[in-house]
């Protein structure tokens, strides 16, 4: 069976309403009621939850008299949620990195680096609580299917269910230390640690959290970061 898509990890009810969107290039709240048989107030409570997650937005028509009309189309993040031909291509890139060695550890750094950038720019919490929240609710929205606890005092585990990327993955666990990064500089932590990677066999991509660190920790990471 093959794994989910991202847009099989959304509620039945938002993924409908935005396959009505794809069908129909944009559509009112009017057209995706009838088409769902969905009451016109139910279909714009779940708009609104797509829009604020970045899955789609609106844009106001005036076709006469009256009220205008809000036209909902999906965003580059919402495009995102149905099948995407990268996973073919991206294994033909890594394939031709992988035929010149030397310069694999500069292209997974300019990776790395770039996923800290974009994580960082996707906070606004002042709480490493809060900061945690932010970066799971993101890999909610790229389909990792994330699940936080805290495990202790100044510490957390973030664990990833799905992978959206394991066909790659499974062949450069590079990208594990990418996500390691990633998650580093969105929650501002101390000490981010892999504790389980589904490249190495793991159920799940697992990853402790932890807002203080041990000198003896932090040359731990340093000699295997």
């Amino acid at each position: 069976m093959p794994p989910p898509t991202p847009l099989d990890l959304l509620p039945s009810t938002r993924r409908l309403l935005l396959l009505g969107i794809k069908e129909r290039g944009e559509a009112t709240a009017e057209q995706l009621s009838r088409a769902s048989y969905l009451s016109i107030a139910a279909v714009r409570m779940h708009l609104y939850a797509l829009e604020a997650d970045g899955f789609v937005k609106h844009t106001r028509r005036r076709d006469g008299p009256g009220r205008p009309t809000h036209v909902y189309r999906l965003t580059p993040l919402g495009e995102e949620l149905f099948p995407q031909g990268y996973a073919g291509i991206s294994v033909a890139l890594l394939a031709a990195i992988d035929a010149h060695p030397e310069c694999k550890p500069r292209v997974f750094d300019i990776l790395a680096a770039q996923e800290e950038e974009r994580a960082r720019a996707g906070i606004t919490a002042s709480t490493v609580e809060g900061r945690i929240a932010e970066v799971a609710a993101g890999k909610e929205r790229e389909g990792f299917f994330p699940k936080c606890e805290a495990v202790a005092e100044d510490e957390w585990l973030i664990v990833l269910r799905h992978c959206p990327i394991i066909r790659v993955v499974r062949d450069h666990p590079e990208f594990c230390e990418v996500e390691r990064r990633a998650i580093l500089a969105g929650t501002g932590a101390s000490l981010v640690e892999v504790v389980g990677s589904r490249a190495r066999g793991a159920l799940h991509c697992s990853f402790r959290v932890r807002t203080e660190a041990t000198p003896r920790e932090s040359g731990a990471e340093a000699a295997g970061g």
